[in-house]
C-alpha cells in the first residue's frame, strides 16, 4: 500500500512536471514570437526610414521643378533684356531720323527762302 502511494504521489508529480514542461513549451514559443515580433518592428523601422527618404526625394523632385521654372524665367527675362535693347536702338534710330527730319526740314525753308529771293531778284 505504501508503495502505491508512492507510485500515487510519483504519478501526480509526473503529471505536475508535464505541466510544467508544457508551459514551458508555451514559453519558448512565446518567446519565439516575440522575437518574431521584435524582427518585425526593425522592418517597421526600416520602411519608416524609406518612406521618409522617399519624403525627401519628393521635396528634392520639387526643389529641381522649381529650379527648372527659375531657369525658364531667367531665359525669359534674358530674351526681354534683348528686346529691350533692340528697342533701345531703335528708340536711337528713331531718334536720328528725327534730327535728319529737322534737318530736312530746315533744307525746305532755305530752299522757300531762296525761291523768295529769287523772286525778288527778278
Amino acid at each position: 500500500l505504501k508503495l502505491s502511494l508512492m507510485l500515487t504521489e510519483l504519478l501526480k508529480l509526473s503529471l505536475k512536471l508535464t505541466e510544467l514542461l508544457k508551459l514551458s513549451l508555451i514559453e519558448t514559443e512565446l518567446l519565439r514570437l516575440s522575437l518574431i515580433d521584435t524582427e518585425l518592428l526593425k522592418i517597421s523601422l526600416i520602411l519608416t526610414e524609406l518612406l521618409k527618404l522617399s519624403l525627401i526625394d519628393t521635396e528634392l523632385l520639387k526643389l529641381s521643378l522649381i529650379e527648372t521654372e527659375l531657369l525658364k524665367l531667367s531665359l525669359m527675362e534674358t530674351e526681354l533684356l534683348k528686346l529691350s535693347l533692340m528697342l533701345t536702338e531703335l528708340l536711337k534710330l528713331s531718334l536720328k531720323l528725327t534730327e535728319l527730319l529737322k534737318l530736312s526740314l530746315i533744307e525746305t525753308e532755305l530752299l522757300r527762302l531762296s525761291l523768295i529771293d529769287t523772286e525778288l531778284l527778278k
